[in-house]
């Protein structure tokens, strides 16, 4: 069973990690997302991705981008602009969190 230790808190959400098995796990809003730490990478780079190439609509209240997880499970998640923003910048911080522990780690070693 996962121990989940938060790497990053937002009001929205957080990022944590298994020290074990190295689960990611991402919550923001009312979603949950579990994420291998292998698939870390091109998590990230669909999100920005989908940052970069999306196109909000005129009201930016809408929930109008869609992010498709799972490879070929049902999940998605549905966000407004600024939503997407915030959540990207979560993701960034654990990121960058994450990559400054794996060397602290290796000088440790």
């Amino acid at each position: 069973m996962c121990e989940f230790r938060k790497i990053i808190v937002t009001e929205t959400g957080h990022v944590a990690q298994c020290p074990f098995c190295h689960t990611i796990e991402i919550v923001y809003g009312t979603s949950v997302i579990y994420i291998g730490s292998l698939d870390w990478a091109s998590f990230k780079e669909y999100l920005t991705s989908v940052q970069q190439n999306c196109r909000a609509s005129g009201n930016r209240n809408t929930k109008s981008i869609m992010l498709h997880f799972g490879g070929n499970g049902p999940l998605q998640m549905f966000l407004t602009a600024d939503e997407l923003n915030e959540f990207f910048g979560l993701v960034d911080r654990a990121d960058s969190e994450m990559n400054a522990r794996h060397l602290m780690e290796l000088f440790n070693d």
